[in-house]
C-alpha cells in the first residue's frame, strides 16, 4: 500500500468517526440546546389531563379531626394515592354526582383500588356526620377528615367546590381536578401514576 492510499484510509476513517459522533451524541446535544438555550422552542404538548402542581407541594402539618371529632392519625393522608374532595355543611347532589365520578373511577383500577382512597374532607364534624349517613350505603370506603380549622382548605386554595385534589403517598399534593373534568382523563392520569410508581 502506498503512502498515499494508507493516507486515504485514515482519512476515511476519520470521517467514518466524526459521522458516528453525529449519529449517537447530536440529538443529546440538540436536546440539551433546546431545553437549555433556546427553550421557547420546547412543544407545549403535555402527557397529564388534571392541572399539575409543580413542583410537587408537601402537605403542611395539619390538625385534621374524625367525624367522632377525635385527632386524625397523622398519617391519614400518607400511604395511598389519595382524592380528595372539600365538602360543604352539607353534600347536595352535585357532591354525591362527583363522589359517584370518583368512586366509578376506583372501581375501573381493578386490583390496583387499594392504591387509591376518596376521601371527603368536611368543615365541621357535624357536616361529616351528615355526609356519612347520606353516602354510606353507596360509598362503603369512603374516609371521612374534617378540616375544622381550614388549614388544608387554605393550602389547596380551594374555589372550585367541585375540584378534586390529588395527593401522593409521601404526602405531596401533585394534581387539581376542576369541576368539569372528564372521568376518561382522571382515569388515564392515576393508571399512569400507578404504573410508573412503586409507592403507595
Amino acid at each position: 500500500m502506498t503512502t498515499s492510499d494508507n493516507g486515504a484510509a485514515q482519512l476515511r476513517s476519520r470521517q467514518q468517526m466524526i459521522l458516528l459522533f453525529i449519529l449517537f451524541l447530536g440529538p443529546v446535544v440538540a436536546a440539551l440546546l433546546f431545553y437549555f438555550v433556546i427553550p421557547q422552542w420546547q412543544p407545549e404538548h403535555k402527557t397529564n389531563y388534571g392541572v399539575l402542581i409543580n413542583p410537587a407541594r408537601p402537605l403542611p402539618a395539619l390538625h385534621l379531626l374524625t367525624e367522632e371529632g377525635e385527632q386524625a392519625q397523622p398519617q391519614a393522608l400518607y400511604g395511598r394515592w389519595s382524592y380528595l374532595y372539600l365538602g360543604g355543611e352539607r353534600c347536595d347532589d352535585a357532591c354525591a354526582r362527583k363522589l359517584y365520578q370518583i368512586r366509578q373511577i376506583r372501581i375501573l383500577l381493578n386490583e390496583k383500588q387499594p392504591r387509591v382512597q376518596r376521601v371527603y374532607v368536611a368543615p365541621t364534624v357535624q357536616a361529616a356526620q351528615a355526609a356519612h349517613q347520606r353516602l354510606a350505603a353507596e360509598h362503603p370506603d369512603l374516609h371521612y377528615l374534617v378540616d375544622a380549622d381550614g388549614a388544608l382548605r387554605d393550602f389547596l386554595k380551594a374555589e372550585d367546590p367541585q375540584a378534586l385534589y390529588l395527593t401522593d403517598p409521601l404526602g405531596n399534593w401533585l394534581m387539581v381536578y376542576p369541576g368539569a373534568s372528564d372521568s376518561p382523563g382522571i382515569l388515564k392520569d392515576i393508571k399512569k401514576l400507578l404504573r410508573m410508581s412503586q409507592i403507595g
